[in-house]
């Protein structure tokens, strides 16, 4: 065999810094779109999902307790109502009185507090359609009916009788409830995992 060529040793060192930079550029482009992926995860989390989750969550803890302070109430005021026997209650307006005000700090708290944190849910819901996955935006009809009959009900826009026809209730969107909590869960565990996983990768790259 003859000797090498003079532009060999060259060659060998282009060919081998175009492998080098094809490589960095893989794993470069690859880490771009892993990037971009996580932060898209990280906005679906903090924009649509954990918002909310954490609304239905507040609706949820003021309802059970609406309902705890209204069992509670009934069954105090059967008490009083015992404690006469036979006798006439003369003081009935003055005793029911503060009675009556947890019945109409209920009906204002629906309409002034719970029913407008429904409709923040709708408002995210509408203006981040975008961060909703595939299966999550089946849910918007049936969350917007539901909503929609709220508004109409509580503007004495639809008689209790067509409500009830209507079948309105929200056991009809716990479903929906269920897979945001779902959802939240998930997000979290597969934004630990990226960070995880990439935090191993600069170990890695700085070990070497």
């Amino acid at each position: 065999m003859g000797p090498e060529p003079w532009y060999a040793d060259l060659l060998n060192s282009l060919l081998s810094g175009l492998v080098g930079a094809a490589v960095v550029y893989y794993f470069g482009i690859r880490q771009i779109v892993a990037q971009r992926r996580s932060g898209f995860l990280e906005r679906q989390l903090a924009e649509f999902y954990a918002p909310l989750a954490g609304i239905r969550k507040q609706i949820r803890a003021k309802s059970e307790l609406r309902l705890r302070i209204s069992n509670a109430a009934e069954s105090a005021w059967h008490d009083i109502c015992r404690s006469y026997g036979e006798r006439i209650m003369h003081d009935h307006e003055e005793r029911f009185a503060p009675f009556k005000k947890i019945i109409e700090y209920n009906n204002e708290q629906l309409k002034s507090d719970l029913v407008p944190m429904y409709r923040e849910m709708l408002k995210i819901f509408t203006e981040r359609y975008h961060l909703a996955e595939p299966e999550t935006r089946d849910f918007y009809s049936e969350f917007l009916e539901f909503v929609e009959i709220w508004n109409r009900s509580l503007a004495d826009a639809l008689p209790g009788e067509v409500v009830e026809k209507l079948g309105h209730s929200e056991d009809r969107v716990k479903p929906f409830y269920d897979h945001l909590e779902s959802r939240v869960t998930t997000l979290q565990q597969e934004i630990l995992d990226r960070t995880s996983r990439a935090l191993g990768v600069r170990k890695s790259i700085s070990a070497g």
